[in-house]
């Protein structure tokens, strides 16, 4: 088996901003492990709300799954909002 970590950048027009870490459907065998803000680890059990600047940490089981891994946590919307504030809360697209 080989593992692989990964870490993306949550933009402000991701789409993931505003939503709570745990509430992302992730491809099978793919699994969050956090998120690091200002210089601190905050686990995905303690159930944290992503914004943008954020970096999402997850591990895939196979890195067969690294590609599709990356795809779904870069999901952006296409419009670009403030590079200072994430104006998206909740978005269901």
């Amino acid at each position: 088996m080989a593992l692989a970590l990964t870490s993306v950048k949550i933009v402000s027009n991701s789409c993931h901003c505003g939503k709570a870490l745990t509430s992302l459907l992730l491809p099978e065998n793919c699994i969050f492990l956090g998120i690091v803000r200002n210089n601190q680890v905050i686990l995905a059990s303690a159930e944290p709300i992503i914004w943008h600047g954020d970096y999402v940490l997850a591990v895939a089981l196979s890195s067969a799954s690294v590609p599709l891994l990356n795809f779904v946590l870069n999901k952006k919307h296409p419009v670009l909002y403030s590079a200072k504030e994430c104006f998206i809360k909740n978005s269901t697209i």
